[in-house]
């Protein structure tokens, strides 16, 4: 395990092409268990070609661990390639990944290669695929099958060599389940799936430490003198539950670089707002008040009460996310499966 802790503070992703997001470092930073259950997943797959779906909430660091993915993979002298799926309006989908030939739809003035074609050698990613319309899906599943493309308004097959991985925030497999993902397609994506953990399931350790990484960062790109942040800070961190995850924490801390009075960081500074378990009168549930000798003392019922209103938290914090919730509460995903049936009977 100490020699994944250090690959997991020195794996870095290839530099980042023109126009491309730097919200998020360009080396995995971290040591809690769940970031480096995931890494180890990404470095035991690194050198072969099989297909790897990374699910994760937005600002978990999906592109990262993609790049990071093809920079120790035997192709990391190809290239790299990037669609983010939701940016691509859907008429313009099967072009953008296959490319198209001249007079093939309005407005193609030229041949143009797709990014599938410019990832021959290397690795396309496609980012948000859960946002892939469905005839796209069905030429990306022959692609992975075949090896071949076919250009928009072309009659040629050409053969290519690209690994595919793909990202989501979304619950594909409810979305196959709904008819709006191709199973096939998911299934072929899915051969390695990776589960990127969110910020606030990575733990203190690793929240202070990419904040001390984001304020060396900010202060040299903006010429300021570093900072510290003071014990305050560092609290008020640990206890924000930064739905924005590692993104919004690099935009959070960068401000603080920028509007600091000095070398110390103040939770003035990161602008957090109030912690939530601050700003609300907590209430003790009723499972847990002092029996007054009136209540019901039907202890199993107590305690299923108590089980629930944690599973509900859990699945609140992880929006929806089994697996992440299970974790959080220190079940395994079967587990969890079938307290929620047990609950739902």
């Amino acid at each position: 395990m100490q020699g994944t802790r250090k690959v997991a503070m020195a794996v870095s992703a290839k530099s980042q092409g023109p126009g491309e997001s730097d919200d998020l470092p360009t080396t995995i930073r971290g040591t809690s268990p769940c970031l480096l259950d995931a890494l180890t997943t990404l470095l035991s797959v690194a050198d072969t070609d099989c297909t790897v779906l990374i699910n994760g909430e937005s600002g978990t660091g999906k592109e990262l661990f993609a790049r990071a993915l093809h920079a120790a993979s035997a192709r990391a002298s190809g290239p790299f390639a990037a669609i983010n799926c939701s940016a691509i309006p859907e008429s313009m989908m099967e072009a953008e990944l296959f490319g198209h030939v001249r007079g093939s739809f309005t407005g193609a003035i030229g041949t143009r290669s797709g990014r599938l074609a410019a990832a021959d050698g290397g690795t396309l990613f496609l980012d948000e695929i859960g946002d892939m319309p469905l005839a796209a899906q069905a030429k990306l599943l022959r692609v992975l099958q075949e090896g071949t493309i076919t250009p928009v308004g072309s009659d040629t097959d050409a053969s290519i060599d690209v690994r595919v991985v793909a990202a989501t925030h979304r619950d594909l497999e409810q979305m196959v389940a709904e008819g709006k993902f191709r199973a096939d397609l998911y299934f072929r994506l899915n051969v390695v799936p990776i589960q990127l953990p969110t910020l606030r399931a990575r733990g203190a350790d690793d929240i202070l430490d990419l904040a001390g990484y984001f304020a060396a960062e900010a202060a040299q790109k903006h010429r300021r003198p570093a900072a510290e942040l003071d014990a305050d800070a560092r609290t008020a961190l640990i206890e924000y539950p930064w739905p924005g995850n590692v993104r919004e924490l690099a935009h959070k801390i960068e401000r603080a670089v920028l509007l600091a009075r000095g070398a110390v960081i103040t939770p003035a500074d990161l602008n957090l707002g109030r912690p939530l378990h601050r700003s609300r009168a907590v209430t003790t549930p009723p499972e847990l008040r002092v029996i007054s000798g009136q209540g019901d003392l039907d202890l199993k019922k107590a305690l299923d009460r108590v089980e629930k209103q944690f599973i509900e938290k859990a699945l609140e914090r992880t929006k929806g996310n089994r697996t992440e919730a299970a974790a959080l509460l220190g079940l395994n995903r079967t587990t969890l499966v079938e307290k929620l049936r047990k609950i739902a009977s």
